[in-house]
């Protein structure tokens, strides 16, 4: 009884997107103890630890700034490589806008909303939804990464 009551609370407060079609992909409430944790958290050590270095950190992809991704991820550096910053492949918009999810191309990129929902309006990426080859990242990593730009994207 107390895991349906727990999953219930866990899926009214993750992003379950129906309306993603392009790719009918949508994010599903994870059991992992990371994806557990991650409902505690918006900060970005925890996030590149536990998000990036997990899902996007590996070797020629978002490992070094000249990788194929063109994107450092890593512990210490992604701040600086995303905050602010316009993105290679649509460079009218900035992967991260503190306290605007809705304009950080990042989270188009990570299939977080439709793209009808970005602000402005846009496209999916050319390279498709991230992480590439890798399942989908959870609700409640959606959610944490979500929680950090909402609180401005801060490096703590």
């Amino acid at each position: 009884m107390i895991r349906l009551v727990l999953a219930a609370g866990l899926l009214a407060g993750c992003r379950i997107s129906l309306e993603n079609q392009d790719l009918n992909r949508t994010c599903t409430v994870g059991t992992s103890p990371q994806c557990m944790e991650a409902a505690n958290h918006s900060d970005l050590p925890w996030i590149e630890q536990n998000i990036f270095a997990a899902s996007c950190n590996f070797s020629g992809c978002h490992d070094t700034a000249t990788d194929q991704g063109r994107l450092d991820l890593r512990p210490g550096v992604s701040h600086n490589s995303m905050v602010g910053v316009s993105s290679l492949l649509d460079p009218t918009r900035q992967l991260v806008v503190p306290n605007d999810v809705a304009a950080s191309y990042l989270m188009l990129m990570l299939d977080f909303f439709p793209p009808s929902m970005a602000s402005p309006p846009g496209t999916l990426p050319s390279v498709g939804t991230m992480p590439q080859g890798s399942p989908i990242l959870c609700c409640q990593k959606l959610d944490a990464v979500e929680r950090w730009i909402n609180g401005g994207a801060q490096t703590n």
